[in-house]
């Protein structure tokens, strides 16, 4: 899975940068950062930055570290690095969320982070991403743990 296991930046950067990379030349992707959502083709995914082409001529770049969230229409079998007890300065935030988001597979929930809220059910969590689908949209989206604000009831 590329550069993860020689980073530091193990908690939610590189598992993202993982993901991004397998959706990477989809036309569906929607970036969801700071402060609201772009959707186009995601175009390049190299050294925690991902190039998103908004209107076949404007680039968008992101710090991966500044993603909330990563959504596309339908589902995707994403590979994922399995969850491991990592201690340091990942464990306060990021080892939590996850064993959270964890001991609620299958549950019918909403995730808050940032500017995006998901409902639906999470279908499955990786070291630092939690993958939640919802059915009434059909989209699959990978949050990371460290951006997680909340589990609830509801996006309204």
């Amino acid at each position: 899975m590329g550069p993860f296991d020689e980073s530091i930046c193990d908690c939610c950067v590189c598992p993202m940068q993982c993901v991004l990379k397998q959706l990477a030349g989809r036309t569906d992707v929607t970036i969801f950062y700071i402060f609201e959502g772009l959707t186009g083709t995601l175009t390049d995914v190299d050294n925690f930055i991902a190039a998103l082409d908004i209107s076949g001529s404007d680039i968008i770049e992101f710090p991966i570290s500044n993603i909330c969230a990563v959504q596309i229409d339908g589902t995707f079998d994403f590979k994922l690095k399995p969850i491991q007890k990592s201690g340091g300065e990942c464990s306060c935030t990021e080892e939590s969320t996850t064993n959270l988001a964890k001991s609620k597979i299958g549950a019918s929930i909403a995730i808050i982070a940032g500017p995006f809220c998901e409902e639906g059910s999470i279908i499955d969590v990786g070291e630092g991403i939690v993958f939640i689908f919802d059915p009434a949209g059909n989209d699959t989206s990978a949050v990371p743990s460290c951006k997680i604000q909340s589990f609830g009831r509801g996006c309204g």
